[in-house]
Parts: C-alpha cells; sequence; structure tokens
C-alpha cells in the first residue's frame, strides 16, 4: 500500500544483499571463515572510535547504527534488518569507527574477518559492485536525513519515521519500537514524540498499545508526513 502512495525510497532502509548472488565456491570460502556472534537486545556490537576487525553479516535481529552527541544523546541514522552488512564504511577506508551499531532485538551475526572480506571483494567483480551499490544508498539516506533534521518539523518527521518503520519491520501495519529509540531516529526529545504521537491518535491515524503503533489511516499518515 505504502509503495503505490508514497515514493519511500530515498528515505528506505531496505539496503541491499551483496552476497545474494554470489558463486557457490565463493559462498562455501565465506562459511569456512566465518565467526559466529550471538547478542542479546540492546547489547553493543562496536562504539564509535573502535578499530574495525572485519565486517558482520547479520543473520538473525535488527540493529540500530547511531551516532553519539557531546551531550551523549544518540542520533539514530540506519537501521539494519537480516542478511544487512555492518563494519564494511570504514574498513575500506582504514578508520576507526565512526559510528556505534546495537541490538533492537536478540541477533546472530558472522563475522567475516578483515583479510577473508578484502580477498573475496578483490577476486569477485560481481559483490564489489554489490556492496558500492549497498553504500550508495546508505549515503543518499543520510543526505536525505539530514534535509529532514533540517527542513521538516517534528510532525513531519515523525509521520516520515512511521512509514520508515512499518517498512523496516514488515508486521503489516504495526510496529513495535522504545519512545527513547524512535525519539533518537526523529531527531527530537521523548516529550515532542509522545505530543505527536498522541495528536495522531486523536486524529485517527494511529493507535497506541504500549510501545506498538498501529497504522490506521495510511493515506492520512502520508499526508501529515508532507513529503514528495
Amino acid at each position: 500500500m505504502i509503495n503505490t502512495l508514497f515514493s519511500h525510497k530515498r528515505y528506505s532502509f531496505m539496503s541491499s544483499d551483496i552476497f545474494e548472488m554470489i558463486p557457490d565456491d565463493v559462498s562455501s570460502f565465506i562459511e569456512e571463515n566465518i565467526i559466529p556472534i550471538r547478542l542479546k537486545k540492546r547489547q553493543v556490537l562496536f562504539y564509535e572510535g573502535t578499530i574495525p576487525s572485519g565486517v558482520y553479516i547479520l543473520k538473525k535481529g535488527k540493529i540500530k547504527k547511531y551516532a553519539t552527541g557531546l551531550n551523549g544523546k544518540e542520533h539514530i541514522f540506519y537501521l539494519i534488518r537480516e542478511n544487512g552488512i555492518l563494519g564494511h564504511h570504514n574498513l575500506l577506508c582504514k578508520e576507526k569507527y565512526s559510528h556505534s551499531a546495537a541490538c533492537l532485538t536478540d541477533c546472530l551475526f558472522h563475522l567475516i574477518p578483515k583479510e577473508i572480506f578484502f580477498s573475496i571483494i578483490e577476486n569477485n567483480q560481481e559483490i564489489l559492485h554489490s556492496l558500492l551499490k549497498n553504500i550508495s544508498h546508505e549515503f543518499g539516506v543520510f543526505i536525505n536525513n539530514s534535509k529532514i533534521l533540517a527542513q521538516h518539523s517534528v510532525r513531519e518527521r515523525t509521520a516520515l519515521s512511521i512509514l520508515r518503520l512499518d517498512e523496516f519491520f514488515e508486521e503489516k501495519g504495526c510496529f513495535n519500537l522504545s519512545r527513547k529509540d524512535h525519539s533518537n531516529l526523529v531527531g527530537t526529545s521523548i516529550e515532542s514524540l509522545i505530543r505527536v504521537l498522541h495528536d495522531f491518535k486523536k486524529e485517527q491515524i494511529i493507535e497506541i498499545e504500549k510501545n506498538t503503533i498501529i497504522i490506521k489511516d495510511t493515506k492520512k499518515i502520508i499526508t501529515a508526513a508532507n513529503f514528495r
């Protein structure tokens, strides 16, 4: 429904799976060299300012990517779900992590050590092409996020966040996210977010059940977002 009514791709968290189309021998090589890592909800995968040791493929769960300001407040700028890749940006440019990544749910990762990762992309143009496509999409989303924060109201940003989160969680018109994480994604205080959500509830755009938001009127939430 949202796809047909709202041109959302330039705001979407849906990155491509870079290992979707790879030869069997490469897939076997990766499987032989991965290191499985399991983390619980709210645990941190890596911190801003630390040195990358490889790239992570998220096999199960949901992840937030965020930067922390001088006041300690998080700014969530991207979300990752199953088969997404993390840690490649800073590994490729040989810099420390420019952001942190933490679990929104219990997660399973496959760590590909950096030596293995570099050998894979050096010898496989299709994977390298998919990786560049992934990075380009995330950069485009980041640029649009910057524009949104500078030019749009909290009400408009909240409406857009509901559309994006509905797509990301794939729960058919509802999603569950803490008010703290939701406000850090919108770029506002928890109190301001709650006020807007209750306005949407009064307008019969959404229903609220604890941290779960249920979209009741997709067209109205698109209108409230005021994005073209």
